[in-house]
């Protein structure tokens, strides 16, 4: 398991790996790069801060245009947190919250053992990034003011209800089959626009029947092979063998991510045609069963939820507050 240091730090440095900005200046100056209420923050705060996550992007990162647009990526997304951590410690100030030297101890003492080090060595592994001890010990200080605040704020507000682990889970399954090869099959029914309203209307009334007709339990290939206009596939009575996601017209792929196999789509209208599709295998999922699942996705869910109020309360914080950014 990831220290929360080292979690912070992988999350900065993807930020800034990610940005093809303007590359950020060389020159050292000292100037106001935010103001949060009264206070400035110093580009020399900033770069003190930047000093781990700049370690790493020399070392990992080529000299030129790329490393300038990770270090000026890193700068932008650093100073929005150092906003945040300063609108969080004025909202601690105001609620009496405070974090003690124990508590800070306690906090490091936890990271270590679930890290499965030593407290000595959890430090080292710190300093090794770049951090001096106080920085480490700043950055732990910070993270527990934070959960103090969350919990004051915000955990009570937040429920997981099991629509929410549903929509969680299909979320999961759907993007499972974007990779998943499957077996359909279709029944095509030409409708060029250009033919005219009323012939367009007995065409669509005759998807519509057959489409009915296969939802109720119709044998489907028999229904393909007797009115599908796909010549190539009607004598299969419309198999179309394997196919990998991204292989249909894009109407009938996102359909095809959401049909369980054996199920029949409604009309779907796709160029010049109208199609019904089923699904006749797909390639074996590996994911657990939603019960199986339930535990990780109301523990997933519960985070994704809290990480969305936090932010809505951080931004109401801003609103509260005169904030200026000026890198």
């Amino acid at each position: 398991m990831k220290s929360a240091f080292r979690i912070l730090l992988s999350l900065l440095f993807a930020a800034a790996l990610h940005s093809a900005s303007a590359p950020a200046g060389a020159a050292v100056v000292e100037r106001v790069v935010a103001v949060v209420g009264e206070r400035a923050i110093l580009l020399s705060d900033l770069r003190e801060r930047a000093r781990p996550f700049l370690l790493r992007i020399n070392n990992e990162v080529p000299a030129g245009a790329q490393r300038a647009a990770a270090i000026s990526q890193l700068y932008k997304t650093l100073i929005e947190r150092i906003v945040d951590e300063e609108l969080e410690q004025r909202a601690a100030n105001r609620a009496r919250i405070a974090v003690s030297a124990r508590e800070v101890d306690e906090a490091i003492g936890r990271i270590a053992a679930q890290n499965g080090l030593e407290v000595e060595q959890l430090v080292d592994e710190a300093v090794r990034s770049g951090l001096t001890e106080r920085q480490y010990r700043n950055e732990v200080r910070r993270q527990v003011l934070e959960a103090k605040l969350i919990n004051l704020r915000l955990q009570g507000r937040i429920r997981v209800t099991q629509d929410d682990l549903r929509t969680s889970y299909r979320r999961i399954v759907l993007e499972e089959r974007r990779r998943l090869r499957y077996s359909a099959s279709w029944i095509r029914i030409d409708a060029p626009r250009s033919g005219g309203t009323e012939a367009l209307s007995r065409k669509r009334a005759l998807v519509e029947t057959l489409a009915v007709r296969a939802r109720a339990g119709a044998d489907f290939a028999e229904l393909a092979r007797r009115h599908s206009d796909d010549a190539q596939s009607r004598a299969r009575g419309g198999a179309l063998g394997e196919l990998h996601p991204g292989q249909l017209p894009p109407a009938l792929d996102r359909i095809a991510l959401t049909l369980e196999v054996g199920e029949v789509s409604q009309p779907i209208r796709a160029g010049e045609a109208f199609f019904v599709l089923k699904i006749d295998s797909r390639q074996e999922s590996e994911l657990p069963s939603y019960e199986q699942a339930k535990a990780e996705l109301s523990e997933r869910v519960y985070l994704e939820k809290m990480s969305k109020a936090k932010r809505q309360w951080l931004d109401s914080l801003r609103k509260r507050t005169h904030v200026e950014i000026r890198l």
